[in-house]
């Protein structure tokens, strides 16, 4: 699995759980599940304090909540994955799909934030079972990324940060919005990776924010991250070809540069993650898909 991909599959409910509720460490973690916003957040393992001094982030996606939430200082650990300023040079737990309990543990974390994946659940069991208070936050779509502002707000013990997180992406995910209305909706190819090539498809998060950007994904099926033909991209034709495989732009365009789109010169480069990050970081994300997709709105 390719660095990208990893980083959306973590990327990638308004209020937490009661005290009494918890998930039964016994079981596996289920493939698939409410999010967030339809109450999927689990406890596992004992409760935190009313304020966590100390926190192991997990994922990128849920340092980039604490962070926007003014309360970067109080993490201690986080994923090799993690790029943000805020939090260079703290220790690694290692990465989000593979991590560390021992590393972990050894944190004496009082809270530790873990966006779900089915792979990572004997870790975080383990974690759990050593006495780690562990927040687990089901991250699917863009109404999850919103309630989870609120959901770690209330579990840092700053409800109203929470919120006004929260407010925030939703007034800029209602801008965007706003400003495709009226505008025509290109077809949109978007890559994650190029060798082989992958794509986003339906259910993926870059497939939800290409819709609220006022774009239609050309790749229909069932499949949120598939394996994509050469032949199949060019048989599309899209109108626009969004390249998100930054960490093999060095390498060129390769087989990209074949889609008719690259040839008339919509073929765009993103130089981050947003779009692969369910985060705070969507807001950017949107405006640059939005550009990327209505060049022309831009221009007026």
């Amino acid at each position: 699995m390719s660095p990208l991909i990893a980083t959306a599959a973590v990327g990638l409910a308004a209020v937490l759980l009661s005290p009494g509720t918890a998930r039964a460490l016994d079981a596996g973690w289920p493939d698939s599940g409410p999010g967030v916003a339809r109450g999927g957040v689990e406890w596992l393992g004992p409760r935190p304090p009313a304020v966590p001094r100390r926190i192991v982030s997990l994922a990128p996606s849920a340092t980039d909540v604490v962070v926007a939430l003014g309360q970067a200082r109080r993490i201690v650990g986080v994923t090799r994955y993690d790029t943000a300023p805020e939090v260079k040079g703290l220790p690694s737990v290692g990465g989000f799909l593979d991590p560390s309990p021992e590393a972990v543990v050894a944190l004496r974390p009082d809270l530790a934030l873990w966006v779900t994946d089915g792979g990572a659940f004997p870790t975080m069991r383990k974690v759990a079972e050593l006495g780690v208070p562990v927040l687990a936050l089901p991250v699917v779509g863009v109404e999850d990324v919103v309630s989870t502002a609120r959901v770690v707000g209330r579990a840092l013990g700053d409800a109203a940060a929470g919120e006004r997180l929260a407010g925030s992406l939703e007034n800029a995910i209602g801008r965007v919005r706003a400003r495709t209305a009226g505008l025509r909706r290109p077809r949109a190819l978007f890559v994650v990776g190029r060798e082989p090539l992958v794509v986003a498809g339906p259910g993926s998060y870059p497939d939800e924010l290409l819709r609220i950007a006022g774009a239609e994904n050309v790749v229909k099926g069932t499949r949120p991250w598939p394996v994509y033909p050469l032949e199949k991209a060019l048989a599309d034709d899209p109108d626009v070809v969004i390249d998100a495989a930054y960490l093999e732009h060095a390498g060129g365009e390769g087989h990209l540069s074949a889609i008719p789109a690259a040839r008339r010169g919509r073929l765009v480069k993103l130089d981050d993650d947003d779009a692969l990050r369910p985060g705070p970081r969507l807001v950017r994300a949107l405006d640059r898909l939005f550009v990327a997709v209505h060049p022309e709105a831009t221009r007026r």
